[in-house]
């Protein structure tokens, strides 16, 4: 993932949530944006490598055609609820399956 691709408000959002939770309200605004990006396109590749088993040979190579030509995210989005059954639920589901390991984790 590409990090000066436009960023979904929500899902990045959603990160600054959880860097803010983990870490308190007095960690530094440096903090929230660096973490808060490094998770953003950790969570990005996540959905890549969740979603992309359950596409046919065919739409794999349909998906890759789409990525290598840089096309939006809306028509990307489009093409995997086209594709997958049920891609809303299944993204929260690794949403929160996500948020519950960040949380979870010891600091180094």
């Amino acid at each position: 993932m590409d990090p000066n691709e436009p960023k979904d408000a929500n899902v990045y959002s959603f990160m600054m949530q959880i860097v803010q939770e983990k870490h308190g309200d007095d960690a530094s605004v440096e903090l929230l944006n660096t973490e808060a990006e490094r998770l953003y396109i950790e969570f990005g590749d996540l959905l890549v490598d969740s979603f992309e088993p359950l596409l046919t040979v065919e739409q794999k190579v349909q998906f890759d055609t789409l990525v290598s030509q840089e096309v939006d995210q809306e028509t990307i989005l489009a093409f995997l609820t086209d594709s997958i059954d049920n891609l809303e639920q299944r993204i929260l589901d690794t949403l929160m399956k996500f948020r519950d390991n960040y949380l979870s984790e010891t600091e180094e």
